[in-house]
């Protein structure tokens, strides 16, 4: 577990599943300050779907916590020894009736305390939206082109990413940063073991959306 205080940024890295020997669960992803970098934590994963994945500390291997699916979109964080931390749910964005972003609540446990983060932030949504005709006709141009050209580029474009997790009267602790794909973090403000979770779910749901 980190234990210096500083903010610091970190990735998560999606590996090929790595299975482990004589066990159910496999390594599945990692978390370090940058690709290629000693890792701070490692992602397990059982091998069997809907089932819970851990964390463990990367120098020691040390059990940090570990994600069970509680429902559709809900997720319950426990720590090693079985102590409930937070629950997270993830509430998916829509455009009608009216729109709405995508949203991250961790509802932590003892004391109790709501965080929240939604995906994009308003002013890029409405960038978003002003351009939206003219990358659309580029992109549309790009295709056709690439079809005569026979070049397999994608040529789409990603909605805004950037989610800010915030707490009442802390502001933000966990930020990700859609460009760089990084998480900025606070230790003095949100515990490692849901910034880590938190970064791992929303990081496993787009490269999910992605492949879909």
């Amino acid at each position: 577990m980190v234990h210096d205080t500083t903010p610091y940024a970190f990735r998560i890295s999606a590996n090929n599943p790595v299975p482990l020997p004589a066990s159910e669960a496999e390594l599945v992803s990692t978390v370090s300050h940058r690709s290629g970098n000693a890792p701070l934590a490692r992602v397990y994963a059982s091998r069997t779907p809907g089932r819970p994945f851990w964390i463990h500390s990367a120098p020691d291997d040390r059990p940090l916590c570990s994600v069970t699916p509680a429902g559709p979109d809900t997720y319950d964080l426990h720590a090693s020894d079985g102590t409930p931390l937070a629950r997270v749910t993830r509430r998916p964005g829509r455009l009608l009736p009216w729109p709405r972003r995508t949203r991250w609540t961790a509802q932590v446990a003892g004391p109790s305390q709501r965080i929240t983060g939604k995906a994009g932030t308003w002013y890029a949504w409405l960038l978003y939206v002003v351009t939206a005709p003219a990358w659309l006709l580029w992109v549309l141009c790009a295709t056709v082109y690439s079809f005569f050209d026979g070049s397999p580029d994608d040529f789409t474009f990603g909605r805004p990413a950037r989610t800010r997790w915030r707490a009442p009267g802390t502001g933000t602790v966990l930020d990700y940063r859609g460009v760089s794909r990084t998480y900025r973090h606070d230790p003095r403000r949100l515990d490692v073991r849901l910034a880590y979770a938190l970064a791992v779910l929303r990081t496993w749901d787009r490269e999910r959306r992605l492949r879909a």
